[in-house]
């Protein structure tokens, strides 16, 4: 797989796609990456339009030979055939009808519970703005609440939102 835009390392060059030069992010100015963003921007738009349709017309092939799994040349294709995923079971009747059958004895529990299955979670998620105002009470709350803090061992991925300022 070959990309447009291939980066070094520290210190990189970048090809810049929208004049085929290199671009030095170290030395360029800041109007210029920002230009370079919102090209790259707009270039994954079009690239992700060109993708699609080749992704339509070789599924259309595939859907014509009635073969989701195709060779071509190195690579070999696969894809869901278009019933795939176009039915669902709704869970509630499905459900209702499970524990009829169950009740008349016409299946077991093991086979009610290999057709569906009941999850339930919990999930707890710290709230930035509540936990800001509790440490900023100070004293044993904010000393508990403060305890709690953990650092991660990679930073979170950081983008750079671009667009046009107002002329």
């Amino acid at each position: 797989m070959t990309s447009t835009t291939t980066a070094s390392a520290p210190g990189d060059q970048v090809l810049d796609h929208a004049n085929g030069e290199l671009l030095d992010v170290r030395e360029a100015p800041t109007d210029r990456l920002a230009r370079f963003l919102e090209d790259s921007a707009e270039l994954a738009g079009k690239l992700g339009e060109a993708k699609s349709a080749v992704e339509r017309e070789v599924l259309r092939r595939m859907d014509a030979d009635a073969s989701w799994t195709a060779v071509a040349g190195e690579f070999e294709l696969q894809a869901p055939s278009p019933e795939a995923g176009m039915s669902y079971y709704e869970v509630d009747v499905l459900h209702d009808a499970l524990v009829d059958l169950g009740r008349r004895g016409v299946i077991g529990r093991q086979a009610a519970r290999a057709a569906l299955k009941t999850e339930i979670t919990v999930e707890r998620k710290a709230q930035r703005a509540g936990v800001k105002a509790l440490l900023s009470l100070g004293g044993e709350v904010a000393a508990a609440v403060a305890a709690c803090e953990r650092r991660r061992e990679q930073p979170p991925r950081r983008t750079v939102r671009v667009r046009r300022a107002r002329q």
